[in-house]
């Protein structure tokens, strides 16, 4: 992987901790008693790819799935009748949700405020509380962050109000929960234009991983509905490393003005995006249970300065192009829809580096419902440092653990150097986390420098430095032993810590 200097833009937003290192098969029913359920049921039957497609084929089979059981609300009643019982059920984070409920503007769809209510008071899996504890701290954005007027209220939970609006809900919806956690941030930061593609595109994000739920269940794998929070929340984020990487449209560049519609969808990666790469999953036969072995084969065939990947900064055809208008080089694109169907379609050749890489990778990987993410191992020289390693971290549901693939990992060369462990954070967590990576990019220092760690900087922004072993930032990890644990498996839990609570107290929040 890249062993040149990291661009200092992106480590704007990295956090300083250091490092070392279900699904529920019926869906809720509400009767007239808010507290009762009465279930309701329908059959369906949807044309699935075969689990025993070829390269180069395509196979379908219709599958009659199991009785999906939707929820059906029996008698709705008003709007101010679900607030009041959320403010009067006497604990966090429920009273806050339904005071936040009350400040989103034109809620005047009462069934979709009742699939809330429900959701959070009859919940049977912790981590529901959980998604709603995380979207009551992270969801209301900080308006000193910006140089524009951005909603006051609870972006995240209008996004849930969104898909509520739209869609049934199951019982313990995590799924319906993480894509509301991690889309707030556009809407946000977006224009009028973006609001109304992001109401649709969770919609369709959420109704295309539930078909790809639907296929793995049919071919007997594990499925993404079963994933723990953490892995959902993963999952979900659609943005990449855009937030910063993404020229002119990175988000972080969009402090003083709205985000508009190019700069969205150039950097979210479409549900057409990532349901075309599913279809060539199936097509070429990487579709499997196995997703140690489907990630591999993603890398290998996709690997640096192979026949589908030119490394533009390895000796290759660096150039500039113009896309949406704009002038930039053949990589940090900030984009897998533009390099997918602009370069991958057209010539099955891809020029650019490891960050247009590893979230093309995860793209890939979450078009067949498995849940990923971006790391960097780094060496530790402080206060700067010059190295590092950037990889795919993924969820194995047959082991609980996160873990990479060793050709990505195994043969770095950094042996006993200390070194740290860097995680990316999708935006759950909405205040300062634009600001600071502006911040720290008016701070850049030259490239051949490093990057200055300044602790005051790097706090509850894009990217958290994870502990692990209780070492502390002062002295690092052999990268041998990162590199290591990695490998054997970090444990969802603790996964769960870093992408959910890094740095955060529920308490003090109450």
């Amino acid at each position: 992987m890249s062993s040149y200097p990291p661009r200092v833009k992106l480590l704007g937003f990295l956090i300083l901790v250091i490092v070392a290192l279900g699904s529920v098969s019926t869906y809720f029913a509400y009767s007239r008693n808010p507290m009762a359920a009465t279930m309701s049921s329908t059959s369906r039957s949807i044309q699935s790819p075969s689990k025993n497609t070829q390269v180069a084929t395509t196979s379908t089979t219709s599958i009659s799935y199991p009785t999906v059981q939707w929820m059906t609300l029996g008698k709705v009643r008003s709007v101010d009748y679900y607030e009041t019982l959320l403010k009067t059920n006497g604990t966090q984070p429920y009273q806050l949700l339904g005071e936040e409920l009350r400040l989103i503007p034109d809620l005047t769809n009462a069934s979709a405020v009742a699939k809330i209510t429900y959701l959070a008071l009859n919940a049977t899996n912790p981590q529901v509380k959980e998604a709603f504890e995380s979207m009551m701290i992270g969801g209301i954005p900080d308006p000193e962050d910006y140089g524009y007027s951005v909603p006051s209220y609870n972006t995240e939970l209008e996004v849930l109000y969104w898909l509520a609006c739209q869609n049934q809900f199951k019982k313990d919806d995590t799924l319906a929960l993480s894509i509301a956690m991690v889309n707030g941030l556009w809407v946000t930061i977006g224009d009028e234009q973006v609001r109304a593609a992001v109401r649709n595109d969770t919609t369709d994000l959420l109704n295309f991983f539930r078909e790809t739920d639907e296929m793995q269940s049919a071919s007997g794998f594990h499925r993404l509905e079963e994933y723990p929070l953490e892995a959902k929340v993963a999952l979900v984020w659609t943005g990449g490393l855009s937030v910063d990487v993404a020229k002119q449209f990175a988000a972080s560049l969009y402090l003083q003005k709205p985000y508009p519609l190019t700069a969205y969808q150039w950097c979210v990666t479409s549900v057409d995006t990532l349901r075309e790469m599913r279809k060539i999953i199936v097509e070429k036969g990487w579709w499997q249970e196995d997703v140690n072995r489907l990630e591999n084969q993603l890398i290998d065939y996709f690997w640096y300065d192979g026949p589908h990947w030119v490394y533009t900064l390895h000796g290759g055809p660096s150039a500039t192009i113009t896309a949406n208008g704009v002038n930039m080089t053949n990589w940090e694109y900030g984009s897998s829809n533009y390099i997918f169907w602009n370069q991958y379609m057209k010539t099955e050749i891809i020029y650019g580096v490891s960050y247009d890489f590893l979230p093309f990778i995860d793209s890939w990987l979450k078009s067949a419902g498995v849940a990923s993410n971006d790391v960097w191992m780094t060496v530790a020289e402080r206060p700067r440092y010059h190295n590092f390693n950037d990889f795919v971290i993924y969820y194995d549901p047959a082991s609980g653990n996160w873990t990479a693939y060793v050709r990505e990992i195994g043969d770095w060369q950094f042996g006993a150097t200390p070194a740290e462990f860097i995680l990316f954070r999708p935006p759950i967590h909405q205040q300062s986390y634009l600001r600071d990576i502006e911040n720290q990019r008016e701070n850049d220092i030259n490239l051949s420098s490093g990057v200055n760690f300044d602790q005051s900087v790097y706090v509850d922004v894009g990217w958290v430095y994870c502990t692990m072993f209780g070492t502390s930032f002062a002295h690092g990890i052999p990268q041998s032993t990162g590199r290591d644990a990695v490998l054997s498996g970090i444990p969802s839990s603790q996964m769960g810590e870093w992408l959910l609570f890094a740095g955060k107290d529920p308490d003090s929040h109450w």
